[in-house]
């Protein structure tokens, strides 16, 4: 079970697509230098987070609400936008191209048109944009003389993923939707929700892309949770009561969390916030990627660790459903970093 070592991913492209074909693309710009001049994040909790943007992040968005109807006009290929979100240092998008776009323009191309639409509307209308002094980024950016200096508003390239799976849309724009609360907590518990890449833990030193309270893997007392899918309703609270005995002691339950018994211990721990270590199916090195929903959550409450030991954009990442092979990797990874087994425990022997 030896993996190569998690590559950071930056602008990653996927080589073998075709990026004039009919696809659901999910787009990510950052701006120059990551200055935070398109919003400014506000709220009293994470609950009541959200983004507040400045006349220049509304006039993007609106630029790239337009980007379908000019895409068509020019080609003559249906292109829909999505959804999008508005962040201080970058912007995502979801752009559906229903038709196939000629050669010569691609998806790159009409990203970097808007690009440069934005661009050039800064070094045209940065008064008219109305410079908020409350943005101080803002304010230094629009007291450059535009006519000798031309700095763009965004940083080259762009990331894309693409969007195929079953519900995978959805997934998307509720993760997009909840980005200004995971802005929050990462800007109130910074050490909690920092990246670690190229983690090390477990037996065999196995590297992972690692997201929450990585002192977990040193706990003494680490256990694997591993239940058949195929139990009953009584079993599987037999098994919830087993491991949730052994969590409530301050055992580490480590796992991929993924038959319905399995699922239900992870649900259990995380509403008493027993300390858990999941591990991903997911690549979570890239630049905007972090976990997702509980899982941020329970990193940014410091009782969670949350481990990807594949890339993103890799074969087990790009998989549209999880295979029994992957289940056995994710839960060999478990193995691993456990110290004790449940047969250890009380004479009872794990299904």
């Amino acid at each position: 079970m030896e993996k190569a070592p998690v590559k950071h991913n930056r602008l990653r492209r996927m080589e073998e697509h075709d990026y004039t074909a009919a696809c659901i693309y999910h787009i990510t710009v950052t701006t120059a230098d990551r200055k935070r001049v398109l919003g400014s994040l506000v709220g009293d909790s994470s609950d009541s987070a959200k983004i507040e943007p400045t006349a220049l992040g509304e006039y993007v968005a609106e630029a790239f609400r337009k980007i379908a109807a000019e895409t068509t006009k020019k080609t003559g290929c249906r292109v829909q936008v999505l959804h999008y979100q508005i962040m201080p240092d970058h912007f995502h998008g979801i752009i559906y191209v229903r038709d196939t776009l000629p050669a010569d323009y691609t998806l790159g191309k009409i990203i970097a048109a808007w690009k440069s639409n934005c661009t050039h509307a800064l070094w045209k209308d940065c008064i008219a944009l109305k410079c908020d002094e409350r943005n101080e980024e803002m304010s230094s950016l629009c007291s450059l003389n535009f006519s000798s200096e031309k700095p763009s508003l965004f940083a080259r390239g762009f990331n894309d993923r693409i969007l195929f799976r079953k519900g995978q849309l959805q997934t998307w724009i509720a993760y997009l939707n909840d980005n200004p609360r995971r802005l929050w907590l990462k800007a109130h518990f910074p050490n909690r929700l920092r990246k670690v890449y190229d983690f090390v833990a477990g037996k065999k030193g196995h590297k992972y892309t690692a997201v929450g309270n990585t002192f977990l893997v040193t706990y003494p007392e680490r256990l694997q949770v591993r239940c058949h899918r195929n139990l009953t309703e009584e079993q599987i609270q037999a098994e919830v009561a087993t491991y949730l005995k052994e969590a409530r002691r301050g055992t580490v339950l480590i796992s991929p969390f993924i038959s319905p018994a399995e699922k239900a211990v992870y649900d259990m721990c995380y509403k008493e916030k027993l300390p858990l270590i999941h591990i991903v199916n997911r690549g979570l090195d890239g630049k905007f990627t972090y976990p997702a929903g509980r899982d941020l959550t329970g990193c940014s409450d410091g009782f969670m660790l949350v481990l990807a030991p594949y890339t993103d954009y890799s074969a087990e990442t790009a998989a549209k459903r999880i295979t029994r092979a992957q289940c056995l990797d994710l839960n060999g990874y478990a193995v691993d970093l456990a110290s004790i087994a449940l047969s250890a425990m009380n004479g009872t022997k794990n299904t």
